[in-house]
This record gives structure tokens, C-alpha cells and sequence, in this order.
């Protein structure tokens, strides 16, 4: 989408719409990553273990 308008502080629409995509794939990516992250660094639950009295 191409628009040459430009607003008050002289930025282009279109310089702004690829700005906006370009963060919103930046958050997508960013949070892809966070999620992979905690899929591979997640500890097993601990299970507890029987003890004996004395020996």
C-alpha cells in the first residue's frame, strides 16, 4: 500500500504502516523465542523419594 501523504511531523503513511508491521512481527517473533526457551528449559516436577529410619 503505497500513500505519499504525509502528516504534521512529515513522516509518510507509508513509513509508518511498515513500521507498525515490523514490530508486530518483531513481538511475534520475540515471543516465539520465549516460548521455545521455556519448552526446553523446563525441570521434570520433583518426585519425593522414601526414606528409612536408621540403620
Amino acid at each position: 500500500m503505497k500513500v505519499v501523504r504525509k502528516n504534521t511531523k512529515g513522516e509518510s503513511r507509508e513509513l509508518l504502516l511498515k513500521e507498525y508491521f515490523l514490530n508486530a512481527y518483531l513481538i511475534a517473533a520475540l515471543k516465539r523465542m520465549g516460548d521455545e526457551v521455556a519448552k526446553h528449559t523446563r525441570r521434570p516436577a520433583l518426585v519425593p523419594a522414601r526414606v528409612r529410619a536408621g540403620s
